[in-house]
């Protein structure tokens, strides 16, 4: 039996001014529990103010509304804020604390007590492989190092909403893996999270659903493959003949199917109708007498379909 998820956070009529601009123009949306929601868009677009404006670093407007699990919050009663684990751009940990400092750190403002800082704190590190690290300064360690730690300070209250801001930005590559692994873990564990990325190959592996941001509006609410489907660019079709074109061949295929480029002897064109073009591709090697060697469809990829959505929203 499939069982209605609950909203985790639900934002109503979020507006955002700096003098005269509006950062965050009138959105709304919800996250569900378990459910990875990618907030996306250009710098300036938005997303780190609508996250503060979330989390009580910016008041909320008159007419906006906040609920966590549905129930509506007081801004200027902060014990909401015990809800979330926030993993800032800008790492918060103290540089002259050693790890275990800063996650001590963390947990004494959380109220926990020392039986619950050993369990929980070992297990985090742990996970995060910062088990040989817990001694260390923070100001001593790698970029991909440090974030774990942020990582690590953030759940240390094992919280159910999670906020990521750029979480795996500038990592090397073994931090990244750690690091979206577990965000992967954490929404199997129920938790729901909510994260900004630029890196689009990231929101498509781990977002259930994406948020994109244009001018303080939110222009696309999607999971990932709709988003890919709906707002796609033209399907790329790449070709290739078992033998070299003449030039009188090369003009007439120009003129049936005309191709943008050719790369390693494949014909590369866009198509807004794939069956026709195919159609098209097969009578001109008949009537040219030309066999095919390979024939390749390329998807647009999310991140072909978030540049044609901004740039359709930019001459709206």
């Amino acid at each position: 039996m499939n069982l209605e998820k609950k909203t985790a956070v639900s934002a109503l009529n979020f507006t955002k001014k700096f003098g005269d601009l509006i950062a965050v123009d009138d959105i709304s949306f919800s996250i569900k529990q378990g459910e990875i929601v990618g907030l996306l868009g250009p710098n300036g677009a938005g997303k780190t103010t609508t996250i503060r404006m979330i989390t009580g670093v910016f008041p909320l407007n008159k007419n906006a509304k906040l609920k966590i699990f549905d129930k509506d919050i007081d801004p200027s009663n902060r014990s909401y804020k015990i809800n979330f684990g926030i993993v800032p751009e800008i790492s918060n940990a103290y540089r002259d604390y050693t790890v275990w400092q800063n996650i001590r750190f963390n947990a004494k403002i959380y109220g926990m007590n020392k039986k619950e800082l050993q369990i929980r704190g070992i297990k985090l590190l742990k996970t995060f492989q910062l088990e040989d690290k817990s001694n260390k300064k923070t100001k001593s360690l790698s970029k991909g190092l440090k974030q774990r730690l942020n990582f690590c300070m953030a759940l240390i209250h094992n919280p159910s909403i999670l906020i990521f801001d750029e979480p795996t930005s500038g990592l090397d590559p073994i931090s990244v893996n750690i690091l979206r692994n577990q965000i992967e873990a954490f929404k199997k564990e129920g938790k729901s999270i909510f994260l900004t990325t630029h890196d689009l190959s990231e929101a498509q592996r781990l977002c259930d659903r994406i948020l994109i941001m244009n001018k303080g509006k939110i222009i696309a609410d999607e999971h990932p493959d709709v988003i890919r489907e709906k707002f796609k660019p033209h399907l790329k079709i790449l070709v290739k003949f078992q033998s070299k074109l003449s030039q009188s061949q090369l003009d007439n295929f120009n003129r049936v199917l005309t191709f943008e480029k050719q790369i390693d002897d494949f014909f590369i064109f866009s198509s807004k109708d794939p069956l026709n073009d195919i159609s098209r591709l097969h009578n001109f090697v008949k009537e040219e007498n030309l066999q095919i060697g390979k024939l390749k469809f390329k998807e647009p990829t999310l991140e072909e379909a978030f540049i044609h959505i901004i740039n359709e929203d930019e001459f709206k």
